[in-house]
């Protein structure tokens, strides 16, 4: 074997050599002296991320923790003679990275076909709908092939994208004469004719948390299990006879998704999540974090007990329950002391309620369009979706309430030290809402009430609000893909929102708010990087030059500080003695090559609590390597497994 060296002869004897070793283990390692490491990475660049951002030549693992960091002749005294040696060859090797905004919440695009009989979910084809009457055609069709049984709750998912960028299907966006369908001529009634036996919820080609739409059937359970609630928070939109036309917002959506809408079951998601977790292994991940469902917990939970589950889960079961309950003070209470309990692999983050407002035109701001049309449903949220503003009552036609159910949640949340984070906060009005929500539970609560909290993607930040939010010791997860849409962020409103309000990490940091890395798409993190660097658009147009990040910096997002965000900052996001052993070997010198070709960047091994979970193909072949349950692949070819269209799976999405 030319690099890689399997010394099953070796034995540290010298007691020097000894002492040495045990100068390098951390005093909270459970080691002992004589216990040899199981893998030794050597010849190396370890960017080790401590507080001194140390640069080491060699690591050395023993069980799930960094035994020691250092320079390669003293690390290799650990060696024993089972210790796997791998010669990096100079190679550059980083901690395990961590996406604190990611939603893997179901199989996705492999999910098995679900048996027909088991169908409650189906979808709805909107391509040549020009009229109602053909949406109504397409239920008649599904109910007549499926015969789902009478009282069951049913989901239609609309394959109808209202937003600026189609997730996997460019021929899914709707135009403002179908939006006009779904929104304004389409009403409960309609479905009644079609849907006359089975309460039944329809998506509105937002995700599915801040709009649906259902039948009377359906609407008629609600008011008659959960009327007080829904006659003092809403949202319900009226018709032209001031009567309920069958259109939802939150909380009345989330009520709905909570407890009647129909769900996947666990057993049926772990495949499709853990294949899905082996792409994030090629990409250097090793801790995402979201918000989910009790279902899709319970698949995590499947895989680690497999002993399949590639990447770290820190989650927010919070929005399984928000939109429920109406004595809040009580529902609430069970869950204190609930946020960082878990195991290593999958710990409770945050109990937030997920989307405070909408996502791209939705999100709730304070600037002022310019008029020109973005997407299909501008003129039915001219300020976006305002959640957490007292006086929002919903779409363009909406009954009265008398409360706001996100502001109480929020408040109580505090009173209980649950923490908000995983949540979708996208526009420079929420971000300053939320603001004001956080100085009053201090308040009330004292400093530690909101301790840890953070908010999500800085799709919006108004500069003025950066000083507040360190002063009250709110940190941010920035998503890099809301900067490729500066250009149309200026056309929508100005110059100034699309160079300032974007993404700004570079003066948010130097503000002293605490930032940490999110995707918030299926992407190459490698990419995100470099756009935090670049601040370029896909046309190589710089925005908001200011904001730019250095590779330091921008390492530190997705690694320690990212390590704070999902609460584990003594166990991830550096490498140190310790610490649990996740970390990522690159195939270029992150340092040195210039920032626009980050992006190009090849992760060649992937360790996760001391498991090597991913090999790349040429590095497995240059180096004889195959480890035991490691996935030999690359990110393409991993990708091209992908065979289904993603079943309906409603709730599930943000914003």
């Amino acid at each position: 074997m030319k690099n890689l060296r399997m010394l099953f002869q070796r034995s540290v004897t010298a007691t020097a050599a000894l002492t040495g070793a045990l100068l390098l283990v951390a005093a909270n390692s459970p080691l002992c002296a004589q216990q040899p490491a199981d893998v030794i990475f050597h010849n190396g660049k370890v960017l080790t991320v401590d507080k001194d951002f140390s640069i080491a030549e060699a690591v050395a693992v023993s069980g799930n923790k960094i035994a020691a960091v250092g320079k390669n002749q003293d690390v290799l005294q650990l060696a024993g003679p089972n210790t796997l040696e791998i010669d990096l060859q100079g190679r550059t090797l980083v901690p395990g990275l961590i996406d604190t905004h990611l939603h893997i919440t179901g199989p996705g695009a492999y999910a098995a076909p679900v048996p027909p009989e088991k169908r409650r979910s189906y979808n709805i084809d909107w391509k040549g709908v020009t009229r109602k009457e053909d949406v109504l055609a397409q239920i008649k069709g599904i109910l007549e092939k499926y015969k789902p049984p009478q009282g069951d709750w049913l989901g239609f998912s609309n394959n109808l994208q209202a937003r600026t960028a189609a997730w996997n299907d460019p021929n899914s966006f709707a135009n403002v004469e179908q939006i006009k369908i779904l929104y304004r001529d389409l009403t409960k009634a309609d479905l009644d004719t079609v849907l006359p036996n089975n309460p039944a919820i329809l998506t509105m080609g937002v995700p599915d948390e801040n709009a649906l739409f259902v039948n009377s059937a359906a609407l008629d359970i609600i008011l008659k299990e959960h009327g007080d609630l829904v006659k003092k928070y809403g949202r319900l939109w009226l018709g032209s006879n001031g009567l309920p036309d069958g259109h939802l917002e939150p909380p009345a959506t989330r009520l709905i998704l909570n407890l009647y809408a129909p769900r996947m079951d666990s057993e049926w998601m772990v495949d499709g999540i853990g294949k899905q977790l082996q792409e994030l292994s090629s990409q250097g991940h090793t801790t995402i974090s979201t918000k989910l469902r009790n279902n899709t917990i319970d698949a995590y939970k499947k895989l680690e007990q497999r002993g399949q589950q590639t990447v770290r889960l820190a989650y927010g079961p919070g929005f399984d329950y928000f939109g429920s309950f109406n004595n809040m003070a009580v529902d609430l209470k069970q869950f204190e002391g609930l946020i960082g309990s878990g195991s290593e692999m999958n710990w409770v983050a945050s109990f937030g309620p997920s989307s405070m407002d909408g996502g791209g035109t939705r999100a709730c701001t304070n600037q002022k369009r310019s008029g020109a049309r973005l997407e299909a449903i501008d003129d039915y949220f001219p300020m976006g979706q305002c959640h957490t503003d007292d006086e929002y009552r919903g779409g363009p036609r909406s009954q009265s309430i008398t409360g706001n159910y996100f502001k109480d949640w929020l408040i109580t949340m505090g009173r209980y030290n649950l923490r908000l984070a995983n949540d979708h906060v996208a526009g420079d009005r929420t971000v300053s809402n939320l603001l004001g929500i956080v100085e009053q539970i201090q308040k009330q609560y004292g400093p530690n009430a909101t301790r840890n909290w953070a908010f999500d993607h800085c799709r919006y930040v108004d500069p003025k609000d950066f000083q507040r939010a360190a002063k009250l010791g709110v940190m941010f997860s920035c998503a890099p893909k809301y900067i490729l849409d500066s250009s149309s962020v200026e056309t929508s409103f100005n110059a100034t929102v699309a160079n300032n309000f974007i993404v700004p990490v570079g003066s948010m940091i130097k503000s002293g708010v605490l930032v940490a890395y999110e995707a918030d798409r299926g992407t190459w993190v490698w990419e995100d990087l470099e756009i935090y660097m670049t601040r370029k658009d896909l046309k190589g147009k710089v925005w908001g030059p200011q904001e730019r990040l250095d590779k330091i910096t921008a390492l530190k997002l997705a690694t320690i500080n990212a390590a704070k965000y999902v609460l584990k900052p003594d166990q991830l996001g550096s490498l140190e003695p310790g610490k649990l052993a996740d970390l990522a070997v690159l195939d270029k010198d992150y340092l040195t090559i210039p920032p626009d070709q980050v992006s190009d960047i090849q992760p060649e091994l992937t360790m996760m609590n001391g498991k090597i979970v991913f090999v790349h193909t040429d590095f497995a072949n240059e180096y004889s390597l195959r480890p035991s349950g490691a996935v030999v692949s690359t990110f393409k070819d991993l990708k091209a497994r992908r065979t289904a269209r993603p079943e309906a799976i409603f709730g599930e999405g943000g914003g």
